[in-house]
């Protein structure tokens, strides 16, 4: 048990938050009390309300007094009261503050303005940031700026939240690492751990069995501690949302789906944010299966109506960490005093036809997400590392624009045909530097590539 804080560090905790309220029992947990030490805390409550440091509204939840205006109540309605109708009430998407206000992005643009709305804390009921909501415009502001109050929550965004595990003796909470989060998760007993992890006696990735101390390896079905557990980095699964009658933190709970290790620990922060913007980075079964059904060699059938260029000198140029290809690059002098410039590029739409299971995952994520490190490909790896990557030295289908491009840089003929490369070399931009800048080494390195120097 930790010692009982001093009047000032309870009051540093409302500094952190000054939007915040709390109620008493989220002040023992945020300030790792005992149940037992409830009473002295409301003893240095009254102290500080007295100094009025901190306010109390009516419902008993204290707040920061900062200019010593009295800190808002939540926004109640009764819980299944229906929202109000009428010209002032749209719908949008909430964008939160960490300091417990937020602004709502219109679904359409509203008459007259072509602003956001301004909800204040107090008017945030139990929506969080990214909800789809409808809000009642309660007033306007100077300038033309709106300010309304949510009327309730018409579709969720958060359905997982990233945070730090602090271990509790009746129950532990998750901090959000999303600071427009302003609310802890409380994670009652028995939903602390993953349930793969808890059936394998804690064995997960970061843990491998053993207790976190390593000194001995743990036995099969022994329960994990919390002590391990905390102040671990954790995916948290929402399942009770707060509702519009109770305030907000209270009520939202979930429990932990996955342990990412230590926030220090090398390549945490990057789960971290993966998690954070909800980025797909695990492919369904079906995607799999369609993607290891993929052929990794050329057809003689799929040659056909393609342009061969697998003997043009074809290069690749990316940075040192690349893993995947995607376009390549030749250059060639023509007789009339142009240059061809030809640019190919991976035929990913060969291998990913439309409405198939791998069209429809890729047309979900967008995009590949690079990291320092790593990436979160749109297409499985037997596609974007393999016969979708325009590796050295194997024939590749490809989309190829060709452009002939006179002494002045000006494109005057262009055309775009399906092709088959086989790139000659994998170039980074540290070797194009070194040949541009006439280095012994680098020109000797890629010399068998016919042209590239002259070129």
């Amino acid at each position: 048990m930790r010692e009982f804080p001093s009047d000032t560090e309870i009051l540093a905790l409302f500094k952190t938050h000054p939007r915040r309220t709390y109620r008493l029992r989220e002040l023992v947990l945020d300030l790792r009390l005992r149940s037992s030490q409830a009473r002295p805390l409301k003893s240095a409550l009254k102290r500080l309300e007295r100094g009025r440091k901190i306010v109390r509204s009516k419902d008993n939840q204290f707040g920061f007094a900062g200019d010593a205006r009295p800190a808002p109540a939540p926004l109640r309605r009764k819980p299944h009261e229906p929202a109000a109708r009428g010209s002032n009430v749209v719908s949008g998407r909430l964008i939160g503050h960490r300091d417990g206000y937020g602004f709502v992005v219109p679904d359409r643009p509203l008459a007259g303005t072509d602003l956001d709305i301004f909800v204040p804390a107090s008017g945030m009921g139990a929506a969080l940031h990214g909800d789809r909501v409808e809000v009642t415009v309660v007033r306007a502001k100077e300038r033309g700026r709106l300010e309304g109050r949510i009327l309730r929550v018409l579709e969720r965004a958060q359905k997982t939240v990233v945070g730090e595990f602090r271990a509790g003796e009746r129950f532990s909470t998750v901090i959000p690492y999303d600071r427009r989060i302003p609310y802890e998760i409380i994670i009652p007993r028995g939903h602390e751990w993953p349930a793969e992890a808890a059936r394998a006696g804690g064995r997960d990735r970061q843990f491998g069995g053993e207790s976190e101390e390593g000194r001995r390896p743990r036995k099969p079905n022994e329960t994990p501690s919390l002590g391990e557990l905390d102040r671990k980095i954790v995916d948290v699964e929402i399942t009770n949302f707060p509702e519009p009658v109770s305030g907000g933190a209270a009520a939202l709970r979930g429990r932990v789906i996955e342990v990412l290790g230590n926030r220090d620990d090398f390549g945490v922060d990057v789960e971290m944010i993966i998690r954070k913007f909800h980025l797909p980075h695990r492919f369904p079964a079906e995607v799999l299966t369609a993607a290891e059904d993929q052929a990794q060699l050329i057809s003689e059938s799929e040659l056909e109506g393609r342009r061969d260029f697998r003997g043009r000198p074809v290069v690749t140029i990316d940075g040192e960490t690349a893993k995947d290809f995607d376009d390549a690059v030749d250059v060639e002098r023509l007789a009339n005093a142009t240059t061809r410039l030809s640019v190919h590029i991976a035929d990913v739409a060969h291998y990913v036809r439309t409405g198939t299971a791998l069209d429809r995952e890729a047309r979900l994520r967008g995009t590949s997400v690079y990291f320092p490190d790593r990436a979160v490909p749109m297409l499985p790896l037997e596609l974007s590392n393999g016969i979708c990557s325009l590796n050295p030295r194997v024939e590749r289908l490809s989309m190829s624009a060709l452009m002939e491009i006179d002494a002045s840089g000006r494109v005057v003929a262009y055309e775009l045909v399906p092709g088959v490369i086989r790139s000659a070399e994998r170039m980074t931009y540290t070797a194009v530097r070194d040949i541009l800048a006439g280095e012994p080494a680098a020109l000797a390195r890629y010399a068998s590539v016919d042209g590239l120097v002259e070129h």
